[in-house]
């Protein structure tokens, strides 16, 4: 069902309100298990990466139809909790989400209306386009930025919709993605084994168990709640916080010419004599 927007009656939205209800107060003591995953898990302890995530996260639930233009990559072993963190995301966001894509012709290829109007969508392990991790990045910048999104449905003629995705890679590859030295689109979290699921962790079953036990329509309401008024006035979902998981991807995403151009940084800077050149 499509129904006006008040603000304008001439535009139309799909928008028609989230699956959990708003309550007058907070529960935080309902929600301290999932903040701790994202806090010691997701964001290694970090604290800027952790409020970062928080508002990223408010952010997004706070603007339907509106894009962030900075995705989070998580990286990590099997088993650690990232799967149990976005699965969270997806769930508030159920009627606007994908929450499983493996490949990125869901996105750019034939017959990708799946992501049509969707707010949220999860990158799970994505397959190489092109067989070229630049490849991978050029098209992403374009998803993550673009504010329209060509739509190819079967049967019916290719159009320009609104892209409204926000998106979260979940990666167990140490370089899912090459990113540009001056990367504004990507905070990159190298996620920390605190408990997994695995023959070493048997333990860890029963920590994972009960997380998602938590995840109740109480949990639900009162997360809604929790990130409906939050403060995010002066967030700005661009200014990333570098990590050293960051500093890492850029390092090994340089070409030779990137090389080359550091190591003689400063000849360059000050000029470099036409007959040097010739040499």
């Amino acid at each position: 069902m499509i129904e006006s927007i008040d603000e304008d009656p001439k535009i139309l939205t799909v928008f028609q309100g989230y699956k959990y209800k708003k309550l007058d107060t907070i529960d935080y003591e309902c929600l301290q298990m999932y903040f701790d995953l994202i806090k010691e898990t997701i964001a290694a302890g970090d604290e800027r990466v952790y409020e970062y995530i928080l508002n990223w996260i408010a952010w997004l639930i706070q603007n339907p139809g509106k894009k962030s233009r900075a995705a989070i990559v998580l990286q990590g072993r099997q088993g650690i909790g990232k799967n149990r963190f976005i699965d969270v995301i997806a769930e508030l966001t159920s009627r606007y989400s994908c929450s499983n894509i493996t490949n990125i012709v869901e996105f750019t290829g034939r017959f990708n209306s799946v992501v049509e109007n969707k707010m949220f969508a999860v990158l799970n392990e994505i397959m190489n386009y092109n067989d070229s991790k630049k490849g991978v990045a050029t098209v992403m910048k374009s998803i993550i930025s673009d504010l329209t999104i060509r739509i190819n449905e079967k049967n019916q003629p290719r159009r320009t919709a609104e892209n409204v995705m926000n998106i979260i890679y979940i990666t167990n590859a140490d370089m899912p993605v090459q990113l540009d030295t001056d990367d504004r689109h990507h905070l990159v979290c190298a996620c920390k084994t605190v408990h997994q699921v695995s023959e070493e962790h048997k333990e860890d079953v029963e920590y994972f168990n009960e997380l998602s036990q938590s995840y109740t329509q109480e949990f639900y309401e009162n997360l809604m709640t929790f990130l409906l008024e939050r403060d995010i006035s002066q967030f700005n979902p661009t200014l990333i916080p570098m990590t050293e998981a960051k500093k890492q991807l850029i390092n090994v995403s340089r070409s030779p010419i990137d090389d080359v151009i550091m190591e003689h940084y400063e000849q360059f800077k000050y000029g470099i004599p036409i007959a040097l050149v010739n040499q």
